[in-house]
């Protein structure tokens, strides 16, 4: 497309100096018309160059020439200003009354002047187009036909076969003149469409680079947010462990001596929070295969998820999945996945429940995930930040699991709420999500 519009301007280039070597020719023209003219007016009239006639012939001929002059080669000496052709009126106008008025005078003077009305003629067709130039070439004509006494009155004087014939040339060249316009104004308006073609394509361009760029630096977010949650189960789970296992191996080594079946006993301990730890690892190693990538539903890899902790933690399950929500959008289902498995993986480590309810439903435009356990419920500080609607202490000192589900819930307009289900009879947490169903625009989550 680039290429094209190099085109458009070397064409345009080219007729521009087409056109000026043409504007050259017709100066030219005119010059000799005016010079025949003033030796036809001197050669009749002697005395002429003996008076006043003599400075006033000079002078409007060097007027004259000037205007017709500045009217061809405007576009060239001002070069600063918008010359589109055809030229507005208030360009065009001076121009023509100029030369107009020039060569009335100068008929005044001798009607052999009268014939470089023909350049006025020609500096018509290059300033005007459509009525304007119909009405600029009667003018021309008739001003032409009373210097040349074939229009007078009475009408009885009047030449009506000269007035004809001279009318049929005027007009053949307006008619052949205008054609030419046309032609040209056809191709600058085809250049002009070529041109805007071209700079909506070189927007185009812009807006899919940019777009490329929102692409990749959204895909880079999704990859930061990614690793902030392995940090935060690794800081959650391996973190802890080591810092455990290191401080066991410590005191089995001041106990090895002093009471070796003790140190037996914190080694046997060590090397269980070891085992617990690679079970915990493998977990999450097993957590990183999205459902949505693997174009399985989310609903359902939630409720083997919850069975596979049923077995692993010995929790009693039950899952409700009603029938109406599969085929959600990749975004949805990501978030359905990641909050649910978050959910489900806090019940398993802090809730120390018996009994987890999994449901999920459609509901008024919104898909909705509940994870209800009967476990110790909501610390005290937690539910304050939930009854102050305080989202940035979600997560207890160390532990980033309940902001995380924040987040993610909240990037794409979803909602998410925590209830504490405590009673006289019983305890436990209520965990319920709202994602939406038609996507929201996608919000920059702190990380």
């Amino acid at each position: 497309m680039r290429n094209v519009q190099n085109e458009i301007e070397r064409a345009n280039e080219r007729f521009w100096r087409s056109f000026s070597r043409m504007n050259i020719i017709w100066t030219a023209v005119s010059l000799i018309t005016l010079v025949i003219a003033a030796k036809s007016t001197f050669d009749a009239h002697p005395a002429y160059l003996h008076d006043w006639h003599l400075f006033a012939i000079a002078a409007l001929s060097i007027v004259v020439l000037g205007v017709y002059f500045l009217a061809m080669f405007s576009r060239t000496i001002f070069k600063n200003h918008p010359l589109d052709w055809p030229l507005s009126l208030v360009w065009s106008l001076p121009f023509w009354f100029g030369l107009y008025i020039g060569f009335t005078l100068l008929s005044l003077i001798d009607n052999s002047f009268s014939w470089g009305f023909f350049i006025v003629m020609g500096l018509s067709y290059a300033m005007f187009a459509s009525w304007r130039l119909i009405i600029a070439i009667s003018i021309v004509f008739v001003t032409f036909c009373l210097f040349q006494g074939i229009l007078a009155l009475p009408v009885s004087k009047t030449d009506f076969g000269a007035i004809f014939g001279i009318g049929v040339a005027y007009f053949s060249f307006t008619a052949f003149a205008m054609v030419v316009q046309r032609l040209i104004g056809e191709r600058y308006e085809r250049d002009q469409l070529i041109q805007e073609l071209a700079q909506a394509h070189s927007e185009l361009e812009e807006a899919h680079r940019r777009l490329a760029e929102s692409v990749a630096q959204e895909q880079e977010l999704a990859v930061l947010r990614e690793r902030t949650r392995l940090a935060r189960e690794i800081h959650d789970t391996v973190g802890h462990a080591l810092v455990l296992i290191s401080i066991k191996l410590e005191a089995a080594r001041r106990l090895r001596e002093r009471d070796p079946q003790r140190c037996d006993r914190e080694l046997e301990a060590t090397g269980e929070i070891a085992r617990a730890t690679m079970d915990d690892l493998r977990a999450s190693i097993a957590d990183l295969r999205s459902p949505a990538l693997e174009r399985e539903p989310a609903s359902r890899a939630l409720a083997s998820y919850a069975r596979e902790m049923a077995q692993r933690a010995g929790l009693h399950v039950t899952c409700d999945l009603h029938p109406d929500i599969e085929g959600l959008s990749a975004p949805v289902e990501e978030t359905l996945w990641k909050v649910g498995q978050e959910a489900l993986t806090n019940v398993e480590k802090h809730a120390r429940a018996r009994n987890v309810a999994l449901h999920i439903s459609r509901q008024d435009g919104s898909i909705i995930l509940r994870v209800q356990d009967d476990g110790v419920g909501l610390p005290l500080e937690l539910r304050q930040c939930q009854e102050n609607s305080d989202h940035t202490c979600a997560s207890p000192q160390g532990h980033y699991g309940l902001s995380g589900m924040y987040e993610r819930v909240a990037s794409i307009g979803g909602h998410i709420s925590l209830e504490s289900t405590d009673s006289r009879d019983s305890h436990g947490t209520v965990i319920k999500v709202a994602l939406p169903l038609v996507e929201a625009p996608l919000r920059m989550s702190p990380l």
